[in-house]
């Protein structure tokens, strides 16, 4: 066996096991820091730093430079230092070859054995400067405690001297209708009542106490929120629609808002739910669970998990820290002092977390939501039977292809597919990448030559010369050695066939004992089975103890699957298409003409009605693609116990009895069943035929949907061989002919001592049984073997947890497992009584541990980074997070005391919704482009308050809303003075003035409703559309939708819910007046509130409308101008009229 140039690979010489730090030290700086300063200083070190990579400092290549991660410690294969020395990429190659020699094997085999061992480096040196520090920056400071004077209001002694120094007066009190109107929508987003509107001027602080305790403060502030949380109904996938594009769930997470606002719930504690509410000991059921929305309720970048969790991190950070961390996802922050390093720990955190497929349920179960419940069980338990069935088929498949899956990695380069896993599309015998993957960096970890395994692969890919008695020396477990010399591989294929062959041999050993064990209890039990389950038999199962719910025939291949399908194209008619995973299944056919062969034996029927060729799915056990109604005569056989054969109109299926009794051991039985028809009612029939070895014995035509149904127990005498179900379209099309059959079986007549047959099958199988189990005692454990373990252990390079199961599946299987999954929604849109349920997330295992993405890319993995908070807001000494994923101490660390952003940034966003404008411009960036606010005195004062109050938002308000800064008035009339301030302060830093703010979307739409007398107040429970226009709850309680979104809510500004909105925007468009004159929803509103007033004096109607809509009595002229109005136009025109006032839309 000669060497080939091709067979250039890591030369690996290890002089000697380091296992000391000592010895790691010591071998750094004898033999890597002279490499390095000899070869690597000139390009890459302090005077020149080529691609932004410096070699000079153990820092430097910690960060690594453009191209990715220099050194990933433990790691070679993922270091691009080897590859670069390697020569192996014509486009990176270090030392350049026209500027030095390329290195020696020697001094590779150093690096690669100094990486292996964690490339343990000895220079300290100072860390290399990356941007600004952020040390100084003022939101990164702790809170100052500011002093007021004794007796001041706290606010006002904090604005008044800026305002003192800037020469400028405030303006007056606002009048106290006024004040009560802006208080009323600030707290409750609706009009006063006439109770309130009667508030005394001294009463105002009882007042603003009887708002915060209404139920409808929380209807109001947690729309807030929602903006913040980017908050939606829907989902976004590129195909959602319908019923399919609903969260079911999603108004849990808003319903917990509301009701954590009304209970003045701390901010701390809010944060804590929202980011780790599984994790703080919190009952089963308790309602809190719901406030994990904040995290699950994202957009699905279409299972791009990378984006959802990019997602997270930008919602989590951008509203509660006021920091744009996302911005850090491919590279250090470009302003603000947060590098990539921490922006991946985040990441590591989120990954390390799932959202389960059972959600929490935290509310009662009623009379009617039982049949959810047990519906939804059922769902979820065939979603769980089959991951479980996809991943032991997985991971078996992994194993028996050990093989190619090492000669994949001997023979090719590593490709990009391997680490991005999101987007992959494979066929089902294509290798998975990700596994691909795993082997490489195992590889990569234990081809030397002191390995007792992988030693003679370093060995054979280095010199391909067996070296058997070096390898007996150096104890190389003996089968490997065996294995090698009994293939004599000839090249690198064959060395890794070689290996591959080995342990996959070694799993198999054990796992055909096991195979074949568990066939012969299969076949033991079936000799005592009672029945015969023959949708079982279609699905590929024997009919017994096994369940393939689910799975079904494909017509055109005769295999057995478990995708779905509508409209199947047919290529073969009238002719039988064996089934060879299931023994039991002669062939299925489409029949045409009305003569078909109907068996392999060659039987053939010549008496059936011609069809038009088509047909719709597949021979399944379970429910057809489409909406069949699986129940007949009451009973819904899709339910477990039960079994349902789905058979759409143009079927045959051939079934051999002979096979199913050798299985099961009988002479007699009879077939059993319930035809029905599941398509839609009054629309179609179909035809049913059964045949007994080519013999029609029974036959139905025009059997009508959804009629009674036809119960059959059809004797099948000792000499039949073949049973054969027919359905055909009945003469009227193929739309809608869903035939069904409940719980067909064979049912099997009574054996008897007699039957020798049956004795003698069961006595072979009993001492195949016994010999199978001594073979089985005779096998070592593979768990205690380290052959057997490289496939079996959770280290394998084939293992991976259960969870991550779809993203190992070929294309047809995700689509078919994914259309499964959503079934679980559908079925909770579907009943409206459903008991409420939390969108959760919970800890993953094994847990991720994260690593750099060089430039966002997951297929350049870099350097690993702990799970922990950001450094520009942590303590000096920094630990990383321990409690599982560290979700909870992540929200620890953002609602700690300590913490000077987030308190902040809430007491920003509060004082932004009272006052219209933030205190700091952009509420959710509160980095090193955003200058310290004029008011920032008072923002550390609000939020020194806020702490101190134990986080209540309510005593915030209070404090806010009891101010002379709050109560000012926003019109300047004709006081000189304001106007001329206006011109040298016109955006109001200085607070001198209130500002005028137009009702959002919500406070237009609740106020019209409310005005009318058309509010439904009730709170809670499922959205309604907010363009229906019987839907009269508040407008809180309408569907969010992501993608078709209705024009009145693009018109009028809402928060868009595909990111997380730190203000909304206010435009004025057309659009909006148009909908103000002439939308139904405002003509509705206007004529029920001329209905509201009543006499025969237009005086007193114009003074009831004036009360109701602008909740003040008219002046002279304006009564006169309404008198002149109603002489030619209806009242509902002239309360439409008042409706589009600014006074009515405006809060001054």
């Amino acid at each position: 066996m000669q060497p080939r140039a091709s067979w250039f690979v890591i030369p690996l010489v290890v002089l000697g096991t380091i296992s000391r730090a000592d010895e790691k030290a010591d071998f750094f700086e004898q033999r890597i820091r002279p490499l390095l300063t000899a070869h690597c200083y000139a390009c890459h070190g302090p005077d020149q730093a080529m691609g932004k990579l410096r070699l000079d400092t153990r820092v430097g290549w910690q960060r690594g430079g453009d191209s990715g991660p220099a050194i990933v410690p433990g790691d070679p294969a993922s270091s691009l230092l080897i590859k670069a020395v390697q020569y192996r990429d014509p486009q990176l190659k270090m030392p350049p070859p026209d500027e030095a020699d390329p290195l020696s094997p020697r001094q590779i085999a150093d690096l690669v054995h100094w990486i292996r061992e964690g490339a343990v480096d000895t220079r300290t040196g100072k860390p290399l400067p990356s941007g600004p520090t952020g040390k100084e920056h003022w939101a990164f400071q702790p809170l100052t405690q500011q002093q007021v004077p004794a007796g001041s209001h706290p606010v006002d002694a904090l604005i008044d001297p800026l305002l003192a120094q800037r020469s400028f007066v405030p303006a007056p009190r606002a009048d106290r209708q006024t004040l009560i109107r802006r208080m009323t929508y600030d707290l409750l987003g609706l009009p006063p009542t006439a109770e309130q509107r009667a508030t005394a001027l001294a009463d105002l602080p009882g007042l603003i106490d009887a708002l915060l305790a209404s139920p409808h403060y929380g209807e109001r502030w947690a729309r807030h929120w929602l903006d913040v949380a980017r908050y939606a109904d829907a989902k976004d996938g590129v195909l959602m629609y319908g019923d399919a594009r609903i969260r079911p769930f999603a108004y849990t997470y808003r319903d917990y808002v509301i009701r954590a606002f009304n209970d003045d719930k701390p901010f701390n504690v809010f944060i804590q739910e929202q980011i780790a509410a599984d994790q703080l000991d919190l009952a089963a059921q308790d309602p809190a669970l719901a406030a994990m929305g904040f995290l699950t309720l994202g957009r699905m970048f279409d299972n791009n998990r990378h984006d959802v969790i990019d997602d997270q991190i930008d919602t989590i950070t951008r509203g509660l820290l006021g920091l744009t961390v996302s911005c850090a996802r491919c590279h250090d922050h470009k302003f603000d002092p947060i590098p990539t390093a921490d922006y991946y720990s985040l990441y590591g955190i989120l990954a390390s977390s799932i959202e389960p497929y059972d959600r929490p349920r935290i509310g009662p179960v009623s009379e009617a939501g039982k049949q959810y419940e047990q519906e939804l069980g059922d769902k979820l338990q065939e979603v769980f039977a089959r991951r479980q069935k996809h991943y032991e088929e997985t991971l078996a498949t992994a194993r028996d292809r050990t093989p190619d899956y090492l000669v994949q990695v001997a023979t090719t380069d590593p490709d990009i597919s391997e680490t991005s896993i999101f987007f992959l599309s494979l066929l089902p015998e294509q290798l998975r990448p990700q596994i691909t993957y795993r082997w490489r960096q195992l590889i990569a970890r234990r081809a030397h030559p002191q390995d007792p395994i992988f030693g003679p692969w370093a060995d054979l890919m280095e010199n391909p010369e067996l070296q058997v008695k070096r390898w007996q020396e150096r104890k190389v477990d003996p089968r490997v050695i065996m294995a090698l010399v009994a293939a004599q591989p000839q090249n690198r294929a064959d060395v890794a066939r070689t290996y591959g062959t080995l342990l996959r041999d070694i799993w198999a050993g054990e796992r055909k004992v096991q195979s074949a064990l568990q066939d012969v209890a299969d076949q033991l039990a079936a000799l005592s089975a009672k029945r015969v389950n023959l949708a079982d038999v279609v699905g590929g199962g024997i009919g017994h103890q096994t369940d393939t719910r689910g799975q079904s025939i494909d017509p055109v291949t005769g295999e057995i699957t478990t995708r779905t399908a509508g409209f199947v194209e047919i290529t073969e008619h009238d002719t039988l298409i064996p089934v060879p995973a299931s023994a039991a299944v002669d062939g299925v056919f489409i029949p045409k003409s009305g003569s078909t062969v109907i068996s392999s034996t060659g039987l053939k029927i010549s008496d059936l009605p011609k069809t038009g060729g088509q047909t719709w799915d597949y021979f399944r056990y379970g429910p057809s693609g489409g909406a069949t109604v699986n129940t007949i005569d009451g009973v819904d056989y899709s339910k477990t116990p039960n079994s349902v054969l789905a058979l759409h109109a143009n079927k045959g299926i051939t079934f051999d009895l002979n096979v199913l009794r050798t299985t099961f051991g009988f002479q007699e039985a009879a077939f059993q069943a319930v035809f029905g028809h599941g398509g839609a009612k009054g629309q179609s029939t179909v035809d049913f035929f059964i045949y007994l070895d080519g013999k029609r014995v029974l036959q139905r035509e025009q059997f009508a949907a959804q009629q009674k149904g036809l119960a059959i127990d059809l004797p099948l005498p000792a000499r039949a061989r073949f049973l054969t179900l027919i359905v055909t379209e009945g003469g009227q099309g193929l739309s809608h002919d869903q035939a069904i059959l409940g719980n067909p079986r064979i049912a099997i007549a009574n054996r008897t001592a007699k039957d020798k047959q049956h004795t003698a099958r069961l006595a072979d199988l009993q001492q195949q049984q016994q010999e199978l189990q001594d073979q089985l005692a005779a096998c070592a454990a593979l768990a205690e073997d380290r052959l057997g373990a490289l496939l079996l252990s959770e280290q394998s390079p084939v293992w991976f947890p259960i969870d991550q199961t779809y993203h190992h599946l070929s294309r047809t299987e995700k689509d078919a497992f994914r259309g499964l999954v959503n079934q679980i929604d559908s079925i909770s849109v579907k009943h409206k009584a459903a008991a409420d349920r939390a969108m959760v997330m919970v800890d993953d295992a094994p847990l991720y541990d994260p690593v750099i993405f060089q430039r966002g890319d997951p297929a350049q993995r870099g350097n690993p980074v702990p799970r922990q908070f950001l450094q520009v807001v942590s303590p000096s000494k920094r630990t990383p997070f321990t409690r599982g994923s560290g979700r909870l101490e992540l929200a620890n660390a953002i609602a700690s005391d300590q913490n000077p952003l987030t308190a902040r940034v809430w007491a920003n966003r509060v004082w932004m919704h009272h006052f219209g404008e933030p205190l700091v411009d952009n509420p959710s960036d509160f980095g090193l482009r955003t200058t310290r606010p004029v008011q920032y005195q008072l923002l550390d004062y609000l939020a020194h308050s806020l702490i101190k109050s134990g986080w209540r938002t309510k005593a915030l308000h209070r404090l806010i809303m009891t101010s002379q800064a709050y109560q000012r008035t926003s019109d300047l009339g004709q006081h000189k003075r304001l106007q001329f301030q206006a011109t040298k302060d016109p955006e109001n830093q200085y607070l001198w003035r209130a500002h005028r703010r137009r009702l959002d979307l919500e406070q237009m739409r609740d106020t019209l409703l409310l005005l009318s007398g058309q509010l439904n107040q009730e709170m809670y429970g499922r959205p309604g559309a907010i363009d229906n226009l019987d839907y009269r709850r508040r407008t809180i309680y309408t569907f969010v939708e992501r993608q078709n979104v209705p024009s009145v809510v693009k018109n009028f500004d809402a928060a868009n819910p595909d990111s997380s909105t730190a203000r909304r925007v206010t435009t004025t468009v057309p659009q909006q007046a148009l909908f103000a004159m002439n939308a139904p929803f405002v003509t509705q509103a206007a004529q029920a509130i001329a209905k509201r007033t009543g006499g025969s004096d237009p005086t007193e109607q114009i003074r009831q409308l004036y009360t109701i809509i602008l909740g003040r009595t008219p002046s002279s002229d304006e009564l006169n101008l309404g008198l002149a109005f109603i002489k030619n136009a209806p009242w509902e025109q002239y309360a439409h009229t008042l409706l589009m006032t600014n006074e009515a839309i405006f809060i001054d």
